[in-house]
This record gives C-alpha cells, structure tokens and sequence, in this order.
C-alpha cells in the first residue's frame, strides 16, 4: 500500500501533464480534432486520449462537434484566455500596438519571456497584402529575433543563462548570430541605443526592429517588435522605426500598474 501511495503523487502529475499536452495541441492546431488524430501526435494509447478528452469536455475545456465527433476548445478555454488576456494587461496595451501598426504600416508583435524564448502574446497585422504573420503562441528564439535580442540586452539573469556556458548558437539563417561573442558585443549596442534589430535572422526575407518593456528595475519580461518583408525595410530604416518601437515601448512600461510582471 505504502508503494501505491509513493506512485500516486507521479501518475497525478503525469495524467495533468498529457490533459496539458491535448490542449497545447488544440491550440496550436487551427479547426477540431479527432481522438486519433491527438493520439497519433501525441504518441498516446487511444483509451487514455479519450479518457482525457472525455474529462477536458466535462469540464468544458473542449467540445464536441455532434455532425462529425470531432473536438474544438471549448468555451472554458475561452474564458481562461480571456482572463489572461486581462491579467497581462493586454486590454491597455493594444492602443499602443495598434498605433504603431498604423504610424509604420507594418505588423506588431508584443512577446513575453517563456524560459529559453519570447512567446507571442499580441499581435496586429500589417494591412499590406504581403506581410509576416506570427500568430499568437509562436515561440521566438532569443539570440536571433529582434524581441529576443531586447530581452537578452535588458536581462542580465535571461541573458547569462542562455549564453553563460554557450560558445556556439544554432545558425537558423546565414546571417544568424553562430557566436555568442558575436551576440554579446551587439546586446551591448542594443543596450547603449535600446533598440535591437533583427536582420533575416530568424527567417530570409524578413527584418524586424525591437524594443524592451522594462520594469521599475530596468529589466524587461516583454518586448515588442516591428516585422516587415526585407523589401519594405532596406537596413537604413532601421534607424527609422528603432525610436518609434522604443517610444511605444516605454508608453506601454508606464500604462502597467505598479508592480506587474508579464
């Protein structure tokens, strides 16, 4: 009995840990889904998919759809994004990215810090028919994205744990940033400037301008960022859209409340 009770505390977390993963996957996927389909991708047995699927809907975390079987976020999914929506202060904050989508005609992402990269929050598309999107939920690799960048400028601990031991950075492009000597020395202009820049880094084509979103502290948890195709923004722009991004960023540091943390 003493045996069951210490795996007990194990077998909880791991049941919690694959509820977790079904709704990573519905919210990363766009349209419904099929109990095989989430096994499938998920490397589970059929039966404990749809016993966590069949949990997920009672709780109203997932729906049916009663004409095909197949399962969408449920309106409990809805109302937690909402509530989180609020609690990041995004309500106050999207103003402020909308009117730097429209004063620069490009696409706004507003990224959180999420362990080893930013996560996308909020986002305002460009009107422009050709234009990066990035949905919300897009994770962003710091050492080769301009929201990256400004979070590694403007924390110091962010910083040193991504490149403390690091000699070497994944090349994701060829002009990516493969030497963290080579990306400490830019954190150092970012910092000096306060504003970073992403030069095709992360994907060819495209060129992004970003900006910290600082606490009383000086250390940033967010960052926001202008992308735009290369062909819109030729590298002399950057000096352009840098203070501008850095302008709404500040905005947005002084519209949070005292003591909020992304």
């Amino acid at each position: 009995m003493g045996g069951n009770d210490r795996s007990s505390p194990v077998l909880g977390a791991q049941t919690i840990s694959r509820a977790f993963a079904v709704l990573h996957l519905f919210r990363d996927r766009r349209g419904d889904l099929g109990v095989g389909e989430v096994a499938k991708e998920l490397g589970l047995h059929l039966s404990t998919t749809h016993r966590i699927i069949r949990a997920l809907v009672a709780e109203g975390y997932l729906a049916q759809n009663k004409d095909n079987e197949r399962y969408y976020l449920g309106a409990a999914a809805l109302l937690l994004g909402q509530a989180a929506h609020r609690n990041f202060g995004l309500d106050v904050v999207y103003p402020v990215l909308r009117q730097l989508a429209e004063s620069t005609g490009e696409s706004v992402n507003l990224g959180v810090l999420a362990g080893d990269a930013a996560v996308v929050v909020e986002r305002i598309e460009s009107a422009n028919p050709l234009r990066f999107t990035q949905p919300p939920g897009t994770r962003v690799p710091l050492h080769a994205s301009a929201m990256g960048k400004a979070l590694l400028a403007f924390n110091a601990e962010t910083r040193e744990r991504a490149l403390g031991a690091a000699r070497q950075l994944d090349r994701i492009t060829p002009k990516t940033h493969a030497s963290a000597a080579a990306l400490r020395s830019e954190l150092d202009v970012i910092r000096s400037r306060g504003w970073s820049t992403d030069d095709e880094e992360s994907h060819v084509g495209v060129r992004c301008v970003g900006a910290p979103i600082c606490d009383s502290a000086n250390v940033a948890r967010a960052a926001i960022a202008v992308q735009a195709p290369a062909v819109r923004v030729p590298p002399e722009r950057f000096d352009e859209l840098g203070p501008e991004v850095v302008r709404a960023a500040k905005e947005i540091s002084t519209l949070l409340p005292p003591g909020h943390s992304f």
